[in-house]
């Protein structure tokens, strides 16, 4: 003789196969909630960045966080590139990822810029670039100078950044705000790096006799 499966039974399978497909489910919210500071991004910022993870040893120069009432400083972060003028030069191009976005860090330097030509010279590095630095005046210009500058001379070799635009020989100004159509070098911006060295001990005054 055969047993037939219970209806009791056949309707627990069916209630069991209903709440493993509710599991898999994506729930809607039926109020606003706040977003976890960890998963919150700045708009108009992607997730999936083409600058590199700031690992490694080769090491670009983006803006410090603004800090009201002080002057805009540089700070290195690491990018896991080959430590040559193409890719360390096009690594800075490619702007903060997006942790360092987070962190508050930018750049100067216009999207999209491109690099033409790096090229090391007796010492001096040439760089031509795209049009778009053209763009760029007053302080955000020699911002974005000086993050070439100070990138450029962590190669090794490299004393001084001659900087061209498509191909063309121009004035930059330096920090100072004049404009210098020598090649940079990272003396032409004191104060924009911050030293990581500490301040030295105070001299300890003479005990009297």
């Amino acid at each position: 003789m055969t047993h037939r499966p219970t209806p009791v039974r056949g309707l627990l399978a069916v209630a069991l196969v209903a709440l493993l497909l509710g599991a898999c489910g994506i729930s809607t919210d039926n109020s606003p909630r706040d977003i976890p500071a960890a998963d919150q991004r700045e708009l108009g910022v992607t997730g999936d960045r083409t600058a590199g993870a700031a690992t490694g040893t080769a090491r670009v120069y983006l803006l410090a966080p603004e800090v009201a009432g002080q002057a805009q400083t540089l700070v290195a972060v690491a990018r896991d590139v080959e430590e040559n003028p193409t890719d360390l030069i096009t690594a800075l191009f490619a702007g903060p990822n997006t942790d360092e976005v987070a962190r508050q860090l930018r750049t100067a330097l216009p999207t999209g810029t491109e690099l033409f030509d790096a090229r090391l010279q007796g010492g001096v590095l040439r760089v031509d670039v795209s049009t778009g630095l053209l763009e760029l005046s007053g302080q955000v210009l020699m911002a974005a100078v000086a993050q070439i500058v100070f990138t450029a001379s962590e190669l090794t070799g490299v004393r001084s950044v001659s900087l061209l635009v498509d191909g063309a020989a121009r004035q930059w100004p330096a920090g100072n705000g004049e404009l210098q159509s020598a090649p940079l070098t990272v003396y032409d911006f004191p104060g924009l790096v911050q030293s990581s060295q500490p301040d030295y001990p105070a001299i300890p005054t003479p005990t009297q006799p």
